[in-house]
C-alpha cells in the first residue's frame, strides 16, 4: 500500500499539469457573472431588413469557403468584379477570380474561414451598398484564429440579386489578447471528477485585468489531500500560442502550449516533478456535451520512464450551491 501511494504522488504531479485543464468545454456558453472578457452569449441574432442580404451573402461564402467550392464563391462576385488581396494585388473578373480561390484551395487545404462580422453596411445609393467587415480565419486546425478586416462594395443586379463588385481585403492581424483567451472563456466555472482512485477539482476565473484565466486544482484520496496547485494561462503574442503555466504544492512546475484540433484540445506539457524528474506528454481533451468532456494522456513519459496507458477521465461541471431559502426547504 505505501509503495502504491508513492507511486501515485510521483505521477499526480505531470498528470495534474495535464489534468488541470481538463475544464475545458467546447461549449462555449456564458458564465453566471460575465464580464466584458467572457464569451458572448449564445443567442440568435436577427440583422436589420435593409442588411439581410449582405449578411445572406457572406455566410454563403463562408458556407462555399468550407465546401472548397470556388464556383459558388465566384457567384457571389459580378461578372466584372475585381479582388484586392492583402498585399495589393488585383484579381480582375469572375473566371479569375474562382481560378483563384481554387489555387487557393489546392495550395493551403487546410485554411478555414470560420465567421465573417458585418460591421457596417451604408448605402450610396438604392443599388450600390459598401460594406465593411471582419474575416476571421485559421492557417491550419491547430493555428490561431486571425481576424483581418475588409470592405466591399455591392451592387445590385437587374436581377434583384447583390453581388460583390469590389472587394479589398487587408492583411491579417493576431487578435488581441482578450481575443485569443476568450477562445478557452468557457473554462471558467467549477469542476469536478470523482472516481475509486480519488477527487479532482478546478475552479476558473478571469484575472481582474482580463489578460490570464486563473485556475486552482485539489486532488485527493479517501479523504486526504494529495496536491493542490495554481495555473495561470495566458496569450503569448512572441510565439502567437497560448500558454499556461501550472505550479503544485509538492513543488512541481510545468509549462503547457494549447492548440485545437478539431473538436479536441491538444495541450502539450512538459516540467519538472517534486522530485527533480523530467516530465512531458500530451493532454486530449473531447467535448462529451455541454457540461461534460473527457481527457487522457498520451505519451507520457516521468524520469524517462514510459507511463502506462489510461481510461479517460470524464470531468463534469459542478453546479452552483444552493441558495439559502433553498437549502432550507
Amino acid at each position: 500500500m505505501c509503495n502504491s501511494f508513492t507511486a501515485m504522488k510521483r505521477l499526480i504531479g505531470p498528470l495534474a499539469g495535464l489534468a488541470f485543464v481538463a475544464g475545458l468545454s467546447n461549449a462555449q456558453q456564458e458564465t453566471s457573472e460575465p464580464t466584458e472578457q467572457t464569451a458572448p452569449a449564445t443567442q440568435e441574432f436577427s440583422p436589420p431588413a435593409e442588411e439581410q442580404p449582405f449578411w445572406d451573402n457572406a455566410q454563403a461564402f463562408v458556407d462555399a469557403y468550407a465546401a472548397r467550392d470556388a464556383a459558388a464563391i465566384g457567384e457571389l462576385f459580378t461578372e466584372d468584379a475585381e479582388f484586392f488581396d492583402e498585399f495589393g494585388e488585383r484579381t480582375t473578373g469572375r473566371e479569375a477570380i474562382v481560378a483563384l480561390f481554387q489555387e487557393v484551395f489546392e495550395s493551403s487545404p487546410e485554411t478555414a474561414i470560420e465567421a465573417i462580422d458585418l460591421q457596417r453596411v451604408r448605402y450610396i445609393t438604392p443599388d450600390v451598398a459598401l460594406e465593411e467587415g471582419v474575416t476571421k480565419s485559421r492557417s491550419a486546425a491547430d493555428a490561431v484564429l486571425q481576424p483581418s478586416n475588409y470592405v466591399a462594395l455591392h451592387v445590385q443586379g437587374e436581377d434583384g440579386v447583390w453581388r460583390v463588385n469590389t472587394l479589398k481585403n487587408f492583411g491579417q492581424q493576431t487578435g488581441e489578447r482578450t481575443e485569443q483567451l476568450n477562445q478557452l472563456a468557457w473554462l471558467v466555472g467549477d469542476w469536478v471528477n470523482e472516481g475509486p482512485d480519488g477527487v479532482v477539482q478546478t475552479s476558473c476565473q478571469w484575472s481582474d485585468d482580463g489578460n490570464f484565466l486563473l485556475r486552482t486544482f485539489d486532488v485527493s484520496h479517501e479523504g486526504e489531500t494529495l496536491m493542490r496547485g495554481t495555473q495561470r494561462i495566458g496569450w503569448d503574442p512572441q510565439s502567437k500560442q497560448l500558454r499556461s503555466w501550472t505550479f503544485d504544492s509538492q513543488g512541481g512546475f510545468f509549462e503547457g502550449r494549447w492548440a485545437r484540433a478539431d473538436d479536441h484540445w491538444l495541450v502539450s506539457v512538459s516540467g519538472v516533478n517534486a522530485d527533480g524528474e523530467s516530465a512531458s506528454g500530451t493532454a486530449v481533451y473531447t467535448l462529451v456535451d455541454a457540461e461534460m468532456i473527457t481527457w487522457h494522456h498520451r505519451d507520457l513519459i516521468i524520469g524517462g520512464t514510459i507511463a502506462e496507458a489510461m481510461e479517460p477521465v470524464t470531468m463534469v461541471r459542478r453546479p452552483p450551491p444552493p441558495t439559502t431559502a433553498a437549502a432550507t426547504e
